[in-house]
């Protein structure tokens, strides 16, 4: 089982860690962006470069500075006197003047390219802690000032949350500006230890040892068949998430999504326990039988028990293609040229085996060669050799299989 254990692993890894990157906080956060009451005054009435004056902004652009300010902070002015409130000052002013800014207010940034002079923070983030008071409700905002010689300085703390509203299917979070990542998505920065730590299980689990001269598939196939059965798995889970932009918001909102990606992700983790068993397959030939162990169980045919032997073709089912075909129609952009390619891969793909029949009806079957019709296994020679020299009647006309998964026994 240590086979399947070790790909199931990966797989629950790689799949977490795209639940992580993407699992939205919708926490509040609060806006700090730099004021000039001067120039707001001077564009009252004004709309996207367009005067359009009424007689509220004419009487607002006729008031005094002092009176203007009082009117649009309506006592929600502090003072910001400390070392922290003047630390977050001069951050602002650098922001305003396109500045470069210190590394320790970067990550507060917009991650979006919004043109505003934005730096975000937690409410319970010191020094915005100290305005806990005037946060109630959405767009609810205070104002704190300080003096710098003989002019006044200004800050905006604007107070936000988000709803799963403010995700779209197809463009993700539309709220604009966009909080920094490091606050909208939390968990991001777990993501790449724990595809890590997958990696490491798949990678340095140590491998059952085989019987002397059993026959194994090499591991460089092993490791190629799990890449497809990841290809054919992972982009299927994750694309309801990152279409719609959030975990959970794709549960709530974008769950149709679901109906359409994860068929194929559910055949692609198809391939991860096919690809367990080709890497548990352990095949000793003896003199009057084969021994046959996979993670499944072990077996033991005797020859004597054997009816005949042939040679067997399995492929897709065809409306496995055809599903993979409409994927591929259905997508955009890169993402339907390597759903195209995958189809293309499915609708070629044919894998050779060995099928033995028994005298109870049932089958059993060595897979030969991979899809393209390379040997994958060697020693097939040696296997025919036993199977003749023992008296199983051989027959040649091939025997072709539609089937989710190359199958080791049937009946």
């Amino acid at each position: 089982m240590r086979e399947l254990w070790r790909r199931l692993v990966f797989l629950i890894c790689v799949c977490g860690a795209v639940l992580l990157a993407l699992a939205a906080s919708l926490s509040p956060v609060v806006l700090v962006t730099p004021v000039d009451f001067a120039r707001e005054q001077q564009r009252e009435g004004s709309y996207m470069g367009f005067r359009m004056p009424t007689e509220e902004s004419n009487r607002q652009r006729n008031l005094t500075r002092e009176a203007y300010i009082a009117e649009k902070t309506k006592g929600r002015l502090v003072a910001g006197n400390d070392p922290q409130w003047t630390e977050l000052f001069g951050a602002v002013a650098a922001l305003a003047q396109d500045k470069a800014l210190a590394e320790r207010w970067q990550w507060r940034l917009p991650a979006d390219q919004y043109p505003g002079k934005f730096l975000f923070f937690r409410p319970d983030e010191s020094p915005v802690s100290a305005l806990a008071s005037y946060f109630v409700r959405k767009y609810d905002n205070a104002y704190v000032v300080r003096a710098e010689g003989d002019k006044q300085q200004y800050l905006k703390a604007e107070y936000r949350f988000y709803t799963d509203e403010d995700f779209l299917i197809g463009s993700g979070f539309n709220s604009r500006p966009t909080p920094p990542t490091s606050l909208l998505f939390p968990y991001r920065r777990y993501s790449l230890w724990l595809i890590l730590f997958g990696l490491l299980v798949y990678a340095f689990l140590p491998r059952r040892s085989a019987p002397p001269g059993a026959i194994r598939y090499p591991r460089w196939r092993l490791v190629l068949g799990d890449i497809v059965a990841l290809l054919m798995s992972v982009p299927f889970f994750a694309l309801p998430f990152f279409i719609t932009g959030g975990t959970v918001q794709a549960f709530t909102q974008g769950w149709p999504l679901f109906f359409f990606f994860w068929p194929v992700f559910f055949l692609g983790l198809w391939l991860w326990f096919i690809a367990a068993w080709f890497a548990s397959f352990t095949l000793s030939i003896g003199q009057d039988r084969l021994s046959l162990s996979t993670y499944k169980g072990a077996g033991e045919f005797l020859y004597r028990d054997m009816a005949y032997f042939q040679p067997v073709v399995f492929k897709p089912p065809k409306w496995l293609i055809a599903a993979s075909w409409l994927g591929a129609l259905a997508g955009k952009g890169s993402a339907q040229i390597g759903a195209a390619g995958r189809a293309m891969i499915l609708s070629s793909s044919a894998w050779g085996s060995l099928g033995i029949r028994m005298r109870d009806g049932s089958d059993v079957f060595i897979n030969i060669t991979d899809q393209m019709g390379n040997d994958a296994l060697k020693g097939l020679d040696t296997i025919l050799g036993n199977l003749r020299a023992n008296g199983v009647e051989e027959k040649v006309e091939v025997r072709e299989i539609r089937s989710l998964g190359l199958e080791p026994m049937r009946g």
